[in-house]
């Protein structure tokens, strides 16, 4: 078919970002250092190991390649640091106070903006988070409302996974859910 354009070589389509966005892992229900200083439970440190699995070749997550954007609590950067820090999926990380939900409710819109923040502009974007901050961004950003509901129909699971594809900067309504999951642990 002809379309008046010129063809577009192989090296030259546009790429599509994704935007991963993972739950922290098992916690433990109480600390001396408070909610933000909770560390991975026993349960919680094997699900985390079990993510770090998923970045391995034929993993879910294993062609993820970008900057991960983590909370600051305890649970957050334990999660990242066994799951995704040191594996092909982390190029590089930023932490971001912003992203815990502990003081205030973490919205769509403030998790855009740290991310927007963050973003070099190329790359796949990672963000480990917290609920329900995790279940707002399926919701809002995926661009069909129904396949967001049945994903989160049982929730969105410790240590789950849910991979965005977005054409230029991930909104409301423009990302493509492609999978959703969590590592058996």
């Amino acid at each position: 078919m002809v379309t008046g354009r010129a063809p577009i070589a192989l090296c030259e389509t546009a790429a599509m970002r994704r935007l991963v966005i993972v739950r922290h892992a098992k916690a433990q229900r109480v600390s001396p250092r408070g909610d933000h200083g909770r560390e991975l439970s026993t349960r919680g440190r094997a699900q985390a190991t079990a993510l770090r699995t998923w970045t391995e070749d034929g993993g879910p997550i294993a062609d993820i390649r970008g900057t991960v954007v983590v909370s600051d609590s305890a649970r957050t950067l334990e999660t990242f640091e066994l799951g995704l820090a040191g594996s092909p999926v982390c190029e590089r990380a930023v932490v971001d106070p912003s992203l815990y939900n502990g003081a205030r409710d973490v919205s769509t819109d403030d998790v855009l903006v740290a991310l927007h923040g963050a973003d070099p502009g190329h790359g796949d974007l990672v963000l480990v988070g917290h609920n329900p901050t995790v279940v707002y961004l399926v919701a809002d950003l995926a661009d069909d409302p129904d396949a967001a509901d049945r994903a989160l129909a049982g929730g969105f699971p410790l240590c789950g996974v849910a991979v965005l594809s977005f054409d230029r900067e991930p909104g409301p309504r423009r990302c493509e859910l492609g999978f959703f999951g969590a590592p058996d642990a």
